[in-house]
């Protein structure tokens, strides 16, 4: 064999084996969505496998897809997590720079009204297009997944937000708290942010809004069987840090408790010397095997909503 002879380097447009990808513009959300399908790893040896495969659904995947779906599918192969398939919602226009995604996000994942954010040296950003997002991943992302993949169960969804995609994932539960029967709120911004005072943020960036919309929920509002899934960094309130004003830990906590309060299952992680940015990674791993637990050790949710409608 020649040494000295190089290898051939020839690209494929399938970046990892088991992803596909695909383009929708939905009516009325004014962008396209890149929506990423990781199919479900089954596990090695042992363990349980379902006839049907759970689905989570993650925003800002643009930022999160690869680290979600291969903690999914190690987690899956290895038996610590059931097997499922993994959705991922970013944007068609993202070109890999996330320019367009940290911009178009604050958009589609807080609620209205509609409305300009002043963020001083952050620059401006457009807010309240979370009803037109929620309305394109529940009548148009998801049906085509679950229409085109095979051996999905709809009983098992799963909804995974970080920082603005907690806040969003807030909204979907209190709007259509049944579509889901999970939700991971990984740093959520359960506020509604107001714009900079004098360059600073205002007392009432801190209110925990979202806390407060589902706590005037109607108290049969939320199905039996839900799990809901809250983590923080423990240095994302410290003094100076970018998000210490929008009481990221405290208001998680304070979510929990309502939530406790109407009988949903929950799990809160604060992790040790972890930041807004850092915790990312170790909080998907929580989140995914509190709200995938394999075959033989999970609630069952069908069980528990056919109870409710009795």
């Amino acid at each position: 064999m020649n040494q000295n002879a190089s290898a051939d380097w020839v690209e494929t447009s399938e970046a990892m084996p088991g992803i596909r990808a695909f383009i929708i513009e939905p009516p009325g959300l004014g962008v396209a969505l890149r929506v990423s399908i990781a199919q479900a790893a089954q596990p090695a040896v042992g363990g349980q496998s379902d006839a049907l495969d759970a689905v989570l659904y993650a925003t800002d995947a643009d930022y999160l897809f690869g680290t979600v779906a291969n903690s999914a599918r190690v987690g899956s192969f290895g038996g610590e997590v059931a097997p499922a398939v993994i959705v991922g919602i970013g944007y068609a226009e993202e070109t890999g720079d996330l320019r367009f995604v940290s911009q178009r996000r604050f958009l589609d994942f807080y609620r209205g009204p509609r409305r300009s954010f002043d963020a001083g040296a952050y620059g401006s950003f457009e807010f309240g297009g979370a009803d037109a997002f929620l309305d394109a991943l529940r009548d148009h992302i998801v049906p085509m997944v679950e229409r085109h993949v095979p051996g999905i169960d709809p009983a098992r969804r799963v909804l995974l937000g970080t920082s603005a995609g907690g806040h969003f994932a807030a909204y979907a539960l209190a709007k259509d708290p049944a579509f889901f029967q999970g939700y991971a709120m990984m740093s959520p911004m359960l506020v509604d942010p107001q714009p900079l005072v004098g360059g600073k943020v205002s007392q009432s960036s801190g209110v925990g809004a979202m806390v407060r919309l589902i706590e005037d929920l109607p108290e049969d509002a939320l199905p039996p069987g839900l799990r809901i899934f809250l983590s923080a960094g423990d240095r994302e309130e410290d003094p100076g840090s970018m998000f210490a004003d929008y009481r990221i830990i405290s208001n998680a906590l304070h979510m929990r408790s309502v939530l406790a309060r109407r009988g949903i299952d929950t799990e809160f992680v604060q992790f040790a010397g972890e930041s807004h940015g850092s915790v990312t990674g170790a909080a998907i791993g929580r989140a995914l095997r509190f709200l995938l637990p394999p075959a033989g050790s999970r609630p069952d949710w069908q069980a528990a909503l056919a109870a409710s409608e009795r």
